[in-house]
């Protein structure tokens, strides 16, 4: 929260906040946008704190985020450090084994999706080898001989 100088107003400065949910929920600034009915560039502004932020707009970015506005006012780094376990309550305990459970579940929801997409990229390549050697192939039938390429 930052006071301004020039009046009594405080202003919250969440918009690092969004970006860090919305990243751990594996959500695009696009695809944000889109449940907001915003453009990319008015999300960018929220993110960056370019743009005041309404309680409206707050509360539409928790439900598009399926989180509570409590939670986009506090950063998500500091629900996922780890504590001395002597700080704990029993509750507590159990409060930070579901956020780190959550955090798990996204770390591996991220890996399998950057899995998926070096998977496609594989395939992408193998197939480009397979043409490439299919052309040679022709080149070679075609003359009789093999022909060196550049």
């Amino acid at each position: 929260m930052k006071r301004n100088k020039n009046s009594t107003a405080c202003k919250f400065k969440i918009g690092s906040n969004i970006r860090k949910w919305r990243n751990i929920k594996d959500i695009k600034q696009k695809d944000l946008a889109f449940a907001l009915q915003i453009s990319e560039a008015a999300v960018s502004n929220i993110e960056n704190d370019v743009s005041n932020i309404t309680v409206g707009q707050l509360e539409e970015i928790s439900i598009a985020l399926n989180i509570s506005i409590e939670q986009l006012l506090s950063d998500p780094q500091d629900k996922f450090r780890i504590h001395p376990a002597s700080a704990y309550a029993i509750n507590e305990e159990d409060d930070q084994r579901a956020l780190d459970k959550e955090l798990i579940n996204a770390i591996i929801s991220s890996m399998e999706k950057k899995d998926q997409q070096l998977q496609v990229i594989m395939q992408h390549f193998l197939h480009a080898m397979a043409l490439l050697m299919q052309e040679e192939k022709l080149i070679f039938n075609s003359s009789k001989q093999v022909t060196s390429r550049a």
